[in-house]
């Protein structure tokens, strides 16, 4: 019995280290965790307190860090969406307020469509909480270009060229920090309703004044029109004058096609009666 205990007690002794080691590598393991797994759509950027940030991130896959001298970002790189709109729960913030070239207040549903192109230059500059430092470039871009324009003309036909100003400035400064620009869009562009009222009372002056000048060019075009025909008879009719001037014999075959064989002639001769006629009927032979 004695032996047996001895025995058991010799062999838990050479055992008992083996265990512990890997019992204590098993919780270093578990705690420093330096193995990561990377989903589909993300990087993984790899910051080393030596080497700072490494300029290949991870992709998609399982992979091994040095635990304790590194840390991990993950990115999302598939396309996200940022949008400012009133009532929305989902959306960044509210409609974003601008001022036009003439001090009009310009309220825009804003959407913005963009790709982590390059995450490595993103955690470098703005960090890992990049939507924050997007939102206020946008508003900044919005702000400078609308103030290129009068109320009006983005009221009437230039809000696609304001839209597209914007979009071009914006993916201009979120490239340099690895940011792609997929889609911008204006929506919903509303105006001061004073502004409104006043804008749309000239465009119907305007189109009253357009109508009345449009009838009044008709009008001119019909009276000149009528004075064409007008002289153009005229003209005939001094033809037909010259031309039977210049031939007698002309008249005195209209007058008896005209007029046939007899010719009656109603003469008024002044009597002492006003109502007296004298009635002569001259034949042509």
């Amino acid at each position: 019995m004695e032996n047996r205990i001895r025995f058991w007690f010799k062999l838990l002794s050479k055992i008992s280290p083996l265990v512990i080691t890997l019992v204590s590598l098993m919780i270093i393991v578990t705690n420093l965790n330096p193995f990561r797994f990377v989903n589909n759509g993300e990087n993984l950027v790899v910051f080393s307190w030596f080497g700072g940030v490494q300029p290949q991130p991870l992709e998609p896959g399982f992979h091994f860090v040095m635990p304790l001298i590194t840390d991990t970002h993950a990115f999302d790189i598939r396309t996200q969406t940022l949008t400012w709109k009133d009532g929305d729960p989902n959306a960044y913030g509210p409609r974003l307020i601008s001022l036009s070239q003439d001090g009009q207040e310009i309220r825009s549903e804003v959407t913005l469509q963009f790709n982590v192109a390059d995450a490595p230059t993103l955690l470098q500059t703005l960090g890992s909480d990049y939507i924050d430092w997007i939102a206020p470039i946008v508003r900044s871009a919005i702000s400078s270009e609308t103030a290129a324009f009068s109320a009006q003309d983005l009221y009437s036909t230039q809000r696609p060229a304001l839209q597209a100003q914007i979009r071009e400035r914006v993916a201009t400064d979120l490239q340099s920090y690895g940011i792609l620009v997929v889609d911008f869009l204006l929506r919903d562009v509303t105006f001061d309703a004073d502004f409104v009222a006043a804008l749309e009372a000239k465009t119907i002056a305007e189109n009253t004044l357009i109508q009345k000048q449009f009838e009044i060019e008709q009008a001119r075009q019909t009276a000149r029109s009528i004075v064409s025909q007008a002289e153009a008879e005229a003209g005939s009719l001094q033809a037909k004058a010259d031309a039977i001037t210049a031939n007698p014999q002309y008249l005195d075959l209209i007058e008896s096609q005209v007029l046939g064989e007899t010719l009656d002639v109603l003469v008024t001769v002044e009597s002492q009666s006003p109502d007296e006629t004298l009635d002569i009927r001259i034949t042509q032979d």
